[in-house]
């Protein structure tokens, strides 16, 4: 590997922290209340990705992902991919609530204190998209030079900036230690939110757009509501009370 390409990992991986660290960790020591502190981690998190990528991307944002699915990508298989890895996404998240619940864990403390309507627009929409631009964008893309190059995991191959991206996407959310989230739900949003990253990173690989992992992220998240207003019902009906009432 030459030391242009491991300069330009080292920037990636350096560059990433900070951001996280400013944007992600910081608030929650700064500010106070729950939607507050969403707001300024998510203007910090886009301002700081969208400034790296000006200065150590030189401002190729398409290189980064923003753009649409190139017309050489729009292949029928490459169409059937994405609708498939977009409904796996909502179905693992689906899953994900209800697994949490029933194994006794209590779920993400935060987001009980948002609205509806506070979720679907911060949550669903704005985190969504924030954070893809950040780890699929920038991350990933900064770590372009690594394509080609893959990993084998259990019965995966995936390809070095997938991965990476991804891990470090599910790492972000270590951040839920400081708000008291207790173990199991740490674990299953560990498991969840790396497989997210890896289809989301996969299918920003694979069309060179921040709009399909924008989509998987997206259905992810709802998928997370419906498992959680699935299990409650389950549990309405079968023992005649509201979970945690």
């Amino acid at each position: 590997m030459t030391t242009d390409n491991n300069s330009r990992i080292t920037t990636a991986l350096t560059a990433a922290i900070g951001i996280y660290l400013i944007a992600v960790v910081l608030p929650k020591f700064i500010i106070s209340g729950t939607l507050p502190k969403l707001m300024t981690t998510q203007g910090l998190e886009l301002l700081l990705s969208l400034l790296a990528i000006v200065i150590f991307g030189r401002s190729k944002f398409s290189e980064y992902g923003f753009c649409l699915p190139g017309a050489n990508q729009q292949t029928s298989e490459v169409k059937t991919r994405w609708i498939r890895i977009s409904m796996m996404a909502l179905l693992l998240g689906i899953v994900a609530t209800p697994l949490i619940l029933g194994l006794g864990g209590k779920g993400n403390p935060w987001i009980k204190n948002l609205t509806i309507p506070q979720i679907i627009i911060f949550v669903w929409v704005l985190s969504s998209t924030i954070e893809e631009v950040f780890t699929r964008g920038f991350l990933q893309g900064h770590l372009s030079v690594l394509s080609g190059k893959y990993l084998k995991l259990l019965f995966l191959r995936i390809e070095l900036p997938v991965l990476i991206s991804a891990l470090f996407f599910a790492c972000m959310h270590f951040v839920l230690l400081f708000t008291g989230v207790d173990a199991i739900t740490m674990t299953v949003t560990f498991f969840f939110t790396f497989s997210i990253g890896l289809m989301a990173g996969h299918l920003r690989a694979k069309t060179g757009s921040l709009i399909p992992a924008i989509t998987v992220h997206l259905l992810a998240n709802i998928g997370g509501m419906i498992g959680g207003i699935i299990f409650a019902l389950i549990n309405f009906l079968t023992t005649g009370k509201l979970p945690g009432a």
